[in-house]
């Protein structure tokens, strides 16, 4: 769904060929009027809104826009058509004010997933709520069942209002892994039958396979985080050929299409990454054992021959194959990091390889910039005691090791995403489907709303939207000499569209690339597992034209379950934050104010609480000024924490929070007048087209 709305944003040629659920999609949406023809190209009609829906407690609803528009749409209760949360809905706009009304007319894409819900004791009576907005829950429960379980209890919950699980109770920490998973209904462990398939492969050996290539003698090295278990890819480079080789692991020979183990992977779509532990796509014995390049062992790997020109480093001519290898390094990122500082530790010939792969990548990279970004996006990783309660964090920065691994990972994308592109064995020209990775260039008004951000921060004032690439790369060298990298960079990636899957290539805006795909990590993400089967079918010249049609339906769902682990994570760490401030009610944290609508929101910035929110419910302040913040309340089971702002610096990121103040209030006014005179005319062009009909 989401890449036909991403087409359609763009404008959809009446000649384009369409797989047939797109044009299901498209035939909904004649079928009530919402599309419009301009420059031969299908287009959403103007006061009609497609988005996700977003219920409240209080029976109405929100419709977050998806195409046409950033302003969230108000739904009273009578329009909700009976929408779920995330339904996918098309919705005419009734009302085009500041605060935008409308009414929900279709249901274009449901999401039926089971709730979670916490139990509350109120006047001797069991009511449950849904986690996280709290909206009552009719239960199939009899009342006695009920008032059997404790206060607090967390229950999973079907559409009809069957209890399906106890989970446990919310004063135990263990809770939140299960509370997060249960929300977006993952489960860790697989069916019995993915483990016995899992189980029942071989360890690899030379003779069963002599129709790969035998690369075993080549000296391939395997950099990965110090507690990685699914090693997926590895390198190796030949400088005197100036050649390079990126092996992938060959999870496709061991996950075989509709089996047990690619069902289950489907389902899970990736990995999940916790602080204490992950939930691997596939099961253990593939993902930690025959499906990773482990030191020393036989491994099968897909492999990208990479011949790179000696001076300017383009790539003359590449090559992909099935092949064996054998790792004959492990390493982690801070040992590299290390031996480039210090030239020691590791030993000839990969010291060798390293060093020469470290000039490649560097220049590679240098290439790259000058159509890409680079954006400074340190991780921060929360780090749990053995109650699993909030500890201390880490942070991981971009390093020259890290660099080296991504351009070479990206090398072999690019190379998968031309592949891919290639002409269909079978000769269908029309359809050209793939599983691409794209990202759309940012839109006008995210721009707009970007340099009035960099504007109050007093760092930069120019609105040249001609050439985007050379604006953003002014802005974070204003933002560098402002000592404001980190902060800026999250205000020019929030003011881009998401990255995402699409079986039609538009290319990737952010990265610079024509094309490209997702191809070296099919251990955790199901898209590079495709892609991987579909590649292997252009190189053997047995390519399934029919398989292509579910493409567009699959990548919908693989951008649906990427966008669910992500919000698994964020809220795995909101509860680890809210669970370690309900034990200090009343302290002080110190924090930057990144909402100043009534009430603010507050982004800690006292360690380990580095990015808790934290909601003002008194006291106010502006946006960008530093503040002490106290803890007045948490509630566990929504992750939110409330404060009472006690004090606030005269000082703010980009300067002084008097001038600032000014200027935010001005360039607000400004931004509201011209916003009201814009919808001024749009009304009076529309009452004069009626008039004219």
């Amino acid at each position: 769904m989401l890449e036909f709305i991403n087409l359609l944003d763009r404008g959809i040629p009446k000649k384009k060929r369409l797989a047939n659920s797109f044009n299901e999609y498209l035939q909904t949406l004649k079928q009530y009027d919402a599309i419009t023809i301009s420059k031969f190209k299908y287009k959403l009609k103007s006061g009609y809104c497609i988005g996700r829906f977003s219920p409240t407690k209080m029976g109405y609803g929100y419709v977050i826009p998806l195409i046409n528009g950033n302003n969230d749409v108000i739904i009273e209760k009578s329009h909700t058509k009976d929408s779920m949360a995330d339904d996918i809905v098309l919705v005419r706009i009734t009302q085009n004010t500041h605060k935008k009304k409308g009414k929900i007319i279709s249901k274009l894409s449901t999401s039926d997933k089971t709730t979670i819900c916490y139990l509350e004791k109120y006047k001797n009576k069991s009511m449950a709520f849904s986690i996280p907005n709290e909206i009552p829950k009719k239960l199939k429960a009899s009342k006695k069942a009920l008032e059997s379980l404790p206060k607090d209890t967390i229950l999973k919950v079907d559409s009809t209002g069957e209890i399906l699980e106890v989970l446990g109770v919310m004063s135990d920490p263990k809770i939140d892994e299960i509370i997060s998973l249960g929300l977006y209904d993952k489960n860790e462990s697989f069916c019995i039958n993915s483990e016995i398939e899992a189980q029942s492969y071989k360890e690899v050996k030379l003779k069963d396979f002599k129709e790969r290539e035998n690369l075993t003698k080549l000296n391939f090295c395997v950099i990965d985080p110090i507690d990685a278990k699914d090693h997926d890819d590895a390198i190796y480079y030949d400088e005197h050929l100036s050649t390079l080789y990126v092996a992938i692991a060959d999870v496709s020979y061991y996950v075989k299409e509709d089996s047990s183990i690619d069902n289950d992977a489907r389902k899970r779509g990736f990995s999940i990454y916790f602080p204490h532990k992950s939930i691997p796509m596939l099961p253990a014995s593939l993902s930690e054992n025959l499906c990773s390049l482990q030191k020393d062992k036989l491994r099968l790997a897909m492999v990208w021959k990479i011949k790179l020109h000696k001076r300017t480093k383009s790539v003359l001519d590449s090559e992909l194959f099935e092949a064996i290898i054998k790792v004959k390094s492990k390493l982690n990122y801070d040992e590299v990091d290390e031996f480039f500082k210090t030239n020691k530790g590791i030993k000839k010939p990969i010291s060798n390889m390293l060093l020469s792969l470290k000039d490649l990548t560097q220049k590679l990279r240098a290439k790259r910039l000058k159509n890409g970004f680079d954006f400074q996006n340190d991780e921060i990783k929360l780090v749990l005691n053995k109650e699993y309660e909030l500890k201390s964090i880490k942070t991981s920065r971009q390093t020259l090791s890290k660099q080296l691994v991504e351009e070479c990972m990206l090398l072999a994308n690019i190379q998968s995403a031309k592949l891919l592109q290639l002409k269909n064995s079978k000769g269908d020209k029309e359809l050209k489907l793939g599983i691409y990775r794209i990202h759309p260039e940012p839109k006008n008004d995210s721009l707009q709303n970007l340099f009035l951000e960099l504007s109050l921060l007093g760092i930069y004032d120019n609105k040249n939207t001609k050439n985007i690439h050379k604006t953003i790369s002014q802005i974070q060298q204003a933002a560098k000499r402002a000592n404001l990298v980190s902060e800026v960079d999250k205000l020019i990636i929030k003011s881009m569209q998401q990255a995402s899957y699409a079986s039609h290539n538009i290319g990737h805006f952010g990265l610079g690339f024509e094309s490209y795909s997702h191809f070296t990590s099919p251990i955790r993400r199901y898209s590079d597992l495709i892609l991987h089967r579909i590649l292997k079918s252009k190189i053997k010249l047995q390519e399934k034209l029919t398989n292509k049609e579910e493409l567009p339906n699959l990548c919908a769902y693989l951008n649906t379950q990427e966008r669910n682990i992500t919000k698994i994570e964020w809220d795995f760490n909101d509860r680890k934050f809210a669970r370690f401030l309900e034990k200090r009610l009343n302290s002080c944290f110190e924090g930057i104010i990144i909402d100043e609508r009534n009430p603010n929101l507050v982004s800690l910035t006292t360690p380990p609480l580095i990015g808790a929110r934290v909601i003002a419910i008194k006291g106010v302040g502006v946006k960008y000024q530093k503040v002490r913040i106290q803890i007045i309340d948490v509630n566990l089971k929504t992750a939110k924490i409330y404060g009472r702002i006690v004090e606030c610096f005269n000082e703010m990121l980009g300067g002084s929070v008097q001038i600032q103040a000014k200027k935010i209030k001005a360039k607000q006014e400004l931004a509201k007048r011209a916003k009201q005179k814009s919808q001024k005319i749009q009304n009076n062009i529309r009452q004069r087209k009626r008039k004219r009909k």
